[in-house]
């Protein structure tokens, strides 16, 4: 099936390299034009890949789409690709983040954590980043609104949405359909307090090495989420053995993120 949208990305190719040759530089029309017929081919182009491998195609589709017009647009700099791109990232995300029905379109696979999930939304964090990085400075304005803060976030949102679906999956013992369940089972418990720490220090690891304030803050908060639910569910509900696990792997990356945390607040200081 893969080879139906590149038959369809060829006439749009064809077109494109005609209009290369013959549209003359000076010409008004030629960045429009060539945005358009780019634009077009780069759409069947990236629907190869996730129409060959079934799930999710229209989702995986407009994300790979999006990340490529972003980057087409490094190229032509027609505004109307930079609109479209970031549109269709938009729209990519509702589907994953804001639509419940995603898991339940496709029954579960027999295999965990190499599974659709990490596939589907995978591929689409790994756009959002990639996005962020095709519309840095000086292309980062967008009707005055900075792009790569949003597009770096919204990424983030989908990578820890990925990390608790495929905790769930992989604890789920029964069933077709994905359900998320932080009670009843203490291994899963006790994986997603320290799945969520482990998550919390990258997050600061990547706003202290980037100098990203948003990535240090939304890293704090969700060590802070993590330790009230250590402290309020884990440490009541989990055995023995499971809350003392959870309490040591929280508690190492907490005092690690504290560490690291006050030696930027130092170098941060201004001296004097």
């Amino acid at each position: 099936m893969g080879l139906l949208p590149a038959e369809f990305a060829l006439p749009a190719l064809l077109g494109l390299a005609v209009l290369l040759w013959t549209m003359p530089p000076a010409s008004p029309a030629r960045t429009g034009q060539i945005a358009w017929f780019g634009g077009v081919a780069l759409f069947f182009v990236t629907l190869i890949f996730p129409i060959q491998f079934e799930r999710q195609w229209i989702t995986i589709g407009w994300a790979l789409e999006g990340a490529a017009l972003l980057w087409l647009f490094h190229r032509v700099p027609h505004q109307g690709l930079r609109i479209t791109g970031v549109g269709l990232l938009a729209v990519a995300f509702v589907r994953l983040a804001l639509n419940p029905a995603v898991l339940i379109y496709h029954p579960r696979s027999a295999a965990p954590l190499l599974n659709w999930y990490l596939y589907g939304y995978g591929i689409v964090t790994a756009c959002f980043f990639a996005a962020a990085r095709l519309v840095a400075p000086p292309r980062h304005l967008l009707f005055s609104i900075k792009l790569p803060p949003i597009l770096n976030g919204l990424g983030t949102v989908l990578a820890f949405l990925l990390l608790n679906i495929e905790i769930a999956d992989y604890f789920s013992e029964t069933g077709s359909v994905l359900t998320f369940q932080f009670s009843g089972n203490l291994g899963r418990d006790m994986t997603y307090s320290i799945a969520w720490a482990v998550f919390a220090l990258a997050l600061l690891l990547v706003g202290i090495g980037r100098q990203l304030r948003g990535a240090r803050y939304a890293g704090l908060g969700l060590l802070s989420v993590t330790l009230l639910k250590l402290f309020l569910h884990d440490l009541a509900h989990l055995g023995q053995l499971y809350r003392i696990g959870a309490l040591i792997g929280v508690a190492a990356i907490a005092i690690l993120a504290s560490a690291m945390y006050q030696r930027y607040l130092a170098m941060a200081r201004p001296q004097g």
